[in-house]
C-alpha cells in the first residue's frame, strides 16, 4: 500500500507482534537525481535483514522482508517518488509513505514502529486546509509548508454554483419607487434590481452552501485551520456569512484560478508561517510554565511513567535528538542502550506513541523551538 501524505498512521499506532521494521531514506523526484534511490533502498533493506538476524537469530524473518524486497522491484513506485520515503513492516502490516521532506536515514527493527520523523510532517501544527473560492467553483487542498494536495470532493459536496442553484440563478425583481405624494401628482416608477444585486444574492447562496459543506465534512472532523484564497470582494462576503470557527483571519486576496499550484503553496505558506510560529511558541511557553510550577517535566524517565499513567496532556519532543532504548508500555520503565545498537527504537518516539494512544497531544519541534535540552518537555493533565 503506497500512501502520499497528508494522513495519519493507520495500522501503525497499534502494537503488532514484534519485530516492527522501520525504514527512512531520502528520495528524489526526477532523473538523474533519482538514479541511486533504489540502490540505496536495497542497501537499507539489507541492513534491516542484518539487524533482524542479530536480534532474532532463530526466527524465519524472510516473510517480513518479502514486501520490502518486492517494493524495491516496483518500477511504478520508484518513478513517482517525492523527497522522502518511510516504509514500515510487521506481521500483517506493510505501509509506505512518500512525503516532501528529507528525513534522517534509518533502518531499524524494534518492538514498535519509529514514527517520530513523520509526525513533524503530518502534525496539525503545520497542516491546514486551503479553500480556493471563485464565483463559479471551489477547490479544497490539504496543505503544509512543503505541498498543497488537492482533495477529491465527494459528489454531493457543493463544488460549483450550478450544482447549488441549478440552471436558474436569481432573476431580476421588480422594484417600486415613489417620488413625492401620489395625491399631489407624485410619480411612481417601476424598475428592476440591478445585475450586481442579483449576482450578490447568487454568490451568497453559493458561499453559504460551500461554508456548510467545508465545515461539516472537513473542518469539524479534522480541527485544521482553514485559509481562504479568493478575490477581495469574495473574501468579505464569505467571511460575513461563514460559521466556520477554523477560518483564519489572514488569507490570500487574489484570484486563485490565476495561480499555479506552486504559487498557491508559496503564498499560503507566507501567510501560515507566522501563524504556526506563534502557536509553537505558545505551546513551548505553556510547557515551560507548567514545568516551573511542578506540573510538567523535562526528564524522559519521569515522562515515560506519566505517559503510561495517562497524565500527559501535551508532549513536545525534539526531532533532532534520539535517545536509544525502549519504554515498557505497562510500567513506563525506560531501558537505555548504546547508541551504536541498531536494533532498538527511540525512547522519545516510544513516549510519544504512548501519549497519542492515551489521547494526549504530541508536537515534534526543532531543537531551537524546544523549551529544554533533554529532548522532551511534558505538560501534565493533573
Amino acid at each position: 500500500m503506497a500512501t502520499s501524505l497528508p494522513g495519519f498512521f493507520p495500522g501503525l499506532d497499534e502494537r503488532p507482534a514484534s519485530p516492527c521494521l522501520s525504514l527512512y531514506q531520502e528520495t528524489h523526484r526526477s532523473y538523474p537525481d533519482n538514479r541511486q534511490d533504489r540502490l540505496r533502498y536495497k542497501n537499507l533493506v539489507n541492513a534491516l535483514e542484518e539487524s533482524l538476524q542479530r536480534k532474532y537469530p532463530a526466527r524465519d524473518t524472510l516473510p517480513l522482508l518479502e514486501p520490502f524486497r518486492a517494493l524495491g522491484d516496483d518500477d511504478g513506485f520508484w518513478n513517482h517518488t517525492l523527497d522522502g520515503l518511510a516504509v514500515f513492516g510487521a506481521e500483517g502490516v506493510f505501509r509506505t509513505y512518500r512525503f516532501p521532506h528529507v528525513p534522517r536515514e534509518l533502518a531499524v527493527s524494534a518492538d514498535s514502529f519509529h514514527t517520530k520523523p513523520l509526525l513533524r510532517v503530518m502534525q496539525s501544527t503545520e497542516r491546514f486546509h486551503l479553500l480556493c473560492l471563485t464565483r463559479q467553483n471551489i477547490r479544497l487542498f490539504d496543505a503544509d509548508r512543503y505541498a498543497v494536495d488537492e482533495i477529491e470532493l465527494p459528489p454531493d459536496m457543493p463544488r460549483n454554483m450550478l450544482q447549488v442553484l441549478g440552471s436558474e440563478t436569481t432573476g431580476p425583481e421588480i422594484t417600486i419607487a415613489s417620488f413625492g405624494s401620489a395625491g399631489a401628482g407624485g410619480v411612481i416608477r417601476h424598475g428592476h434590481s440591478s445585475k450586481r444585486d442579483e449576482e450578490e444574492l447568487d454568490n451568497e447562496k453559493f458561499f453559504r452552501a460551500v461554508d456548510t459543506g467545508v465545515l461539516e465534512r472537513y473542518s469539524n472532523p479534522s480541527g485544521l485551520p482553514l485559509m481562504l484564497a479568493a478575490l477581495p470582494e469574495h473574501q468579505g462576503l464569505f467571511r460575513k456569512i461563514s460559521r466556520n470557527a477554523s477560518l483564519l483571519e489572514a488569507g490570500i486576496s487574489a484570484d486563485p484560478q490565476s495561480m499555479t499550484t506552486e504559487v498557491l503553496r508559496e503564498k499560503a505558506w507566507d501567510v501560515m508561517a507566522p501563524v504556526i510560529a506563534g502557536r509553537i511558541r505558545s505551546a513551548a511557553e505553556a510547557c515551560a510554565e507548567a514545568i516551573a510550577s511542578g506540573m510538567g517535566t523535562i526528564d524522559p524517565e519521569d515522562a515515560a511513567v506519566a505517559a503510561v499513567g495517562g497524565r500527559i496532556a501535551r508532549l513536545l519532543i525534539d526531532r533532532e535528538k534520539l535517545i536509544a532504548g525502549k519504554v515498557d508500555p505497562v510500567t513506563g520503565t525506560v531501558e537505555f542502550v548504546s547508541l551504536e545498537d541498531p536494533t532498538v527504537d527511540d525512547v522519545l518516539d516510544d513516549i510519544g506513541e504512548i501519549v497519542r494512544q492515551k489521547g494526549g497531544e504530541v508536537l515534534v519541534l526543532s531543537s531551537s523551538e524546544m523549551p529544554s535540552m533533554t529532548g522532551i518537555a511534558a505538560l501534565y493533565r493533573y
